[in-house]
């Protein structure tokens, strides 16, 4: 098996693993596809030879910010906090009374 195979199992059974134990039922579909398709991603870049040895650690490093439960940065909930989406609707409008 490659490197990228076996670190691609061993970040669902990570997902699987917390997210069993926290909510105590599997993951949602989503969930694993959306993992998933990040190390076929790796997998594609590293049919590309000298690319191999940087997807695979790319993949292994995805797995270790897993497993040391790293915050991967998304646009969710932080894009709500910014100061744009704080605001309220009305600032800045001029109303005709």
């Amino acid at each position: 098996m490659s490197g990228i195979t076996i670190a691609w199992l061993a970040g669902e059974a990570i997902i699987i693993y917390r997210h069993v134990s926290k909510e105590h039922r599997p993951p949602m579909p989503g969930q694993l596809l959306s993992s998933s398709g990040f190390f076929a991603l790796a997998a594609v870049l590293a049919e590309y030879a000298p690319a191999r040895p940087a997807a695979t650690l790319l993949a292994w490093g995805i797995v270790l910010a897993a497993w040391l439960q790293a915050p991967i940065v998304t646009g969710g909930p932080a894009a709500a906090t910014s100061p744009a989406a704080t605001r309220p609707a009305t600032q800045g409008r001029t109303t005709l009374a």
